[in-house]
């Protein structure tokens, strides 16, 4: 039986307000010793991976300076934008069939790492 709407946006409005407070919270949080990357893959290998830049996106999001979010990651904002929705809203019907999904979600990923490794100086740019 689906859920009365009331519920469903009570949800929803929870949801959004944890990613607002994450974000602001995150972006008053000054630590001086904080590691040049959090990425073990860049950290290990010196190459970006797809979600290099979530964090830095998240801040900048949070001070409301939507061009330099979107410039650290351009998937970081979509993410955050959807994630509230997870298992609260119904998939679209074009988003259902695996395949649809899984072709989707590789060519967003393989287009965020090349615009990472463009973004970091690996590729021409």
């Amino acid at each position: 039986m689906p859920r009365p709407a009331p519920a469903l946006a009570t949800r929803l409005v929870a949801r959004y307000a944890f990613v607002t407070v994450a974000a602001v919270g995150l972006a008053a949080l000054h630590l001086r010793q904080r590691p040049a990357t959090l990425c073990l893959l860049r950290s290990v290998t010196g190459v970006p991976c797809p979600f290099c830049g979530g964090t830095t996106a998240t801040v900048d999001l949070a001070h409301g300076d939507l061009r330099s979010s979107l410039a650290a990651s351009p998937i970081a904002l979509p993410m955050l934008l959807a994630w509230p929705l997870l298992g609260v809203v119904r998939s679209p019907r074009w988003w259902r069939p695996r395949h649809v999904r899984w072709t989707t979600i590789l060519v967003v990923v393989v287009g965020a790492e090349i615009w990472q490794l463009a973004r970091f100086g690996v590729l021409p740019g």
